[in-house]
């Protein structure tokens, strides 16, 4: 899979950004930070690339350790209270598209992919069934709103 997102994301723009890849050390220092494994696709592009920005600077997968990254944010959206709990103790939050919209592996439907807006206080809707479904489809709408503004 880390291929095919490579693939998806440098045929038409050079402004996607990829960090280079996490150890594996890395990745189980981060799965004990979060206290779970972390599931086989996130693992799997962990170790290709650590983190991707999109073309808006949208972290699309955050690295794992830093201020903006999968270990500190899901540590905030679980602990400080502010978010609701119903749905930031049930997923995995892996990245954002830059307008609010998170993506998720929700814990209760393994292999499912998750979008949460932060708006919503108490729904999330099916991304697809891997990071790169829900970033694809992320994709073609970004692609079909800039067709449009060359017109």
């Amino acid at each position: 899979m880390p291929e095919d997102v490579r693939r998806l994301f440098t045929d038409d723009y050079d402004e996607y950004v990829f960090g280079p890849p996490c150890s594996e050390a890395e990745v189980e220092q981060a799965e004990a930070a979060l206290g779970e494994p972390l599931p086989p696709h996130l693992r799997e592009l962990y170790l290709a690339f650590n983190g991707f920005t999109g073309c808006t600077g949208a972290a699309f997968l955050w690295p794992l350790f830093g201020e903006l990254s999968l270990v500190v944010t899901n540590q905030l959206y679980r602990g400080d209270g502010v978010f609701p709990q119903a749905i930031t103790s049930g997923c995995l939050f892996f990245g954002d598209n830059g307008c609010r919209q998170l993506w998720a592996f929700k814990r209760d439907a393994p292999g499912r992919v998750v979008r949460w807006n932060l708006s919503w206080p108490d729904a999330v809707e099916d991304a697809g069934d891997s990071p790169l479904a829900a970033w694809a489809a992320e994709k073609q709408i970004y692609d079909e709103l800039a067709s449009e503004g060359e017109e």
